[in-house]
């Protein structure tokens, strides 16, 4: 019962139902959830905190990154939360404009990866993000 209701705790947040809505099929950085979502490190912090209570999302340090993804029941799960309510049918205004801002934050990433304020990054990369 505790992890249906954690579950729950996830679901019943618009920001956490976001989160896991720009996670379905990718794996992004928390610096890129900040930029989609326009929030601060620790708003965002708090909200994938409760996701990672209820084992909905696995976490993966790449550098100084950390990389969230959706844990393969959680795809299971989202599938079947989306066609019930929807959610992919780009009707809800604040989800069409997560997945315009994330489409233009992803094409910053070198490599497939996030590397915005990192000394890695390439120069078209680096010129990109400071405008």
């Amino acid at each position: 019962m505790k992890t249906l209701l954690r579950t729950a705790k996830v679901l019943s947040d618009p920001t956490r139902v976001r989160i896991l809505v720009l996670l379905r099929g990718r794996e992004l950085c928390v610096c890129e959830l900040m930029d989609v979502l326009g929030t601060s490190q620790s708003t965002l912090s708090t909200h994938l905190q409760v996701i990672r209570q209820a084992d909905l999302v696995s976490v993966r340090r790449q550098g100084k990154w950390l990389y969230y993804a959706l844990e393969p029941e959680t795809k299971t799960l989202l599938e079947f939360i989306a066609d019930r309510f929807e959610l992919g049918k780009n009707t809800d205004p604040a989800l069409r404009r997560d997945a315009a801002k994330l489409e233009k934050r992803l094409s910053l990433r070198d490599g497939g990866l996030c590397c915005v304020g990192v000394e890695s990054c390439s120069p078209k990369t680096k010129k990109a993000t400071r405008e």
